[in-house]
């Protein structure tokens, strides 16, 4: 006796789910701003830093807010000294964070160990970091010559 194949229902999706699933979840972005002085010009730059991300995140439908972190006056040669960046990384170990942005690599760090330390390890969490003024995404494994380059 050969059994009979399987009978198979198809279930139409209803079309309020299908339009739910087809939003794109927003990116989280977060920016990263520091100064390594006091003087009046650096803290000038700071504020104008922390001003430029806010509207660049926020005017971005793709994209929400995921923090700006600011160090004022804090030298970028160690990660230790600069709260707000070990914050930061924290917080992408923690998948709150998808994109950093960053003016530049030495506004990220002035250390090259840490430079490519901590985007390497951003990069394997699938986290980029974006820095500006050199126009370098860390996610691709290949910026990390121009990276370590320019640190």
């Amino acid at each position: 006796m050969r059994e009979s194949p399987p009978k198979v229902i198809t279930i139409p999706a209803k079309p309020e789910v299908a339009s739910r699933q087809a939003v794109q979840r927003q990116l989280r972005v977060a920016a990263y701003c520091r100064v390594s002085t006091d003087d009046e010009e650096q803290l000038t730059s700071y504020e104008a830093q922390k001003a430029y991300y806010t509207d660049k995140i926020m005017t971005n439908r793709e994209w929400t807010m995921a923090g700006i972190f600011a160090d004022e006056g804090i030298t970028g040669t160690s990660a230790r000294k600069r709260p707000e960046f070990l914050k930061m990384i924290r917080l992408c170990k923690q998948k709150k964070i998808d994109i950093v942005l960053t003016k530049s690599i030495s506004r990220f760090a002035r250390n090259t160990l840490d430079t490519i330390s901590y985007t390497r390890e951003l990069r394997s969490l699938g986290i980029a970091v974006i820095f500006e003024e050199q126009n370098i995404n860390s996610i691709y494994p290949e910026s990390e010559f121009l990276i370590a380059l320019h640190a």
